[in-house]
């Protein structure tokens, strides 16, 4: 009986001696190092093996959408609609709102509708003020590196808060990190997914040691988009269209069709509405006047507030209604 113990040991040891090498050589000791550190922190922490174009096989990214609110507005019409959007197309586990004054988030006509949403909490956030030691010049600067901070410490999913979110992201979970970068732009910022460990959020803000308080555009977008991306495109999976994070208003503001569906996520660009499609002379939407509003985005909003995409639907739907209804989508009239 001894022997046979002994002989049962001795097996497995040289079983699991065999396998360790079979996988030195097909992977490497490197990859065999890289896989160890991740299995020892129970997390992905290392990436230095992904792959953004096939991805894995299992979600790496945890199903939360997160949003960042700095300053004292309350909730407007647009933000509510986006906040619905995104947790009747998603349904994720939790959706945070990152707020540094979050007592006006609940203030205003709007916060009714999102405030039964399961899973919704407000998560006080200290606005960003300066980055290496250099003062942001604006409020929207500090939602970029908010924006950055949240994604480090929890990973999930961010939302601009004017960015809807047309069906689920779910297939981009697989990835490290995912964006939106329309072919001879920089990056869209609009829509992130990403782990939170992801090689490149961890470059993003690095980067912003070079931050140029007097452009607009240059840290969120242009310089980790030539300075990283361009160099290294492997470190995310990139969505050239399908995120919506160019320029959509004509489609939006000036024409009903339902093209939008297409879309995975679309940025609405709502304040620059008036002068990007001058046309569009409806004027003030919100819940009650956005029934009779004949344009796109009046489809999208009657979605997520009505059910359906009717003109003249004005039944507003409790957010739980849409666990059990489907919405309906009749054709622009």
């Amino acid at each position: 009986m001894v022997r046979l113990r002994r002989f049962v040991v001795v097996w497995i040891v040289l079983l699991t001696g065999f396998l360790i090498v079979l996988y030195l050589v097909r992977v490497g000791p490197d990859r065999l190092l890289v896989d160890t550190r991740n299995w020892w922190a129970g997390d992905l922490v290392d990436f230095t093996y992904a792959n953004n174009v096939t991805g894995f096989s299992h979600f790496v990214v945890p199903n939360v959408v997160h949003f960042v609110r700095l300053g004292n507005a309350s909730l407007s019409f647009v933000d509510a609609v986006c906040i619905r959007a995104a947790w009747i197309h998603q349904r994720p586990e939790s959706l945070m709102i990152h707020c540094d004054e979050c007592d006006t988030a609940r203030k205003g006509p709007h916060w009714p509708l999102v405030s039964d949403i399961p899973g919704l909490s407000l998560k006080l956030l200290r606005r960003p003020r300066y980055i290496f030691g250099k003062t942001l010049s604006s409020v929207y600067h500090a939602s970029d590196i908010a924006r950055l901070r949240v994604l480090r410490q929890y990973g999930g999913i961010f939302l601009d808060g004017d960015s809807y979110l047309v069906k689920s992201l779910d297939s981009f979970r697989h990835y490290e990190m995912t964006l939106g970068w329309y072919p001879g732009q920089s990056l869209g910022t609009q829509v992130l997914v990403a782990h939170r460990n992801a090689r490149f959020l961890k470059l993003w803000q690095d980067s912003y040691r070079y931050y140029r308080p007097d452009r607009w555009y240059w840290n969120a977008g242009q310089l980790p988009t030539e300075m990283i991306l361009v160099p290294r495109p492997y470190l995310v999976h990139r969505v050239p269209f399908d995120f919506g994070v160019h320029n959509l208003a004509h489609l939006l503001y000036a024409v009903c069709t339902g093209q939008w569906r297409g879309y995975y996520a679309i940025h609405l660009l709502f304040r620059h509405r008036e002068y990007l499609v001058p046309s569009d002379r409806f004027g003030k939407l919100d819940v009650h006047t956005v029934t009779h509003y004949n344009r796109t985005f009046g489809q999208m909003a009657r979605l997520v507030l009505f059910g359906t995409t009717k003109l003249g639907a004005s039944e507003l739907k409790d957010v739980r209604w849409f666990l059990d209804h489907e919405p309906k989508y009749p054709r622009c009239t």
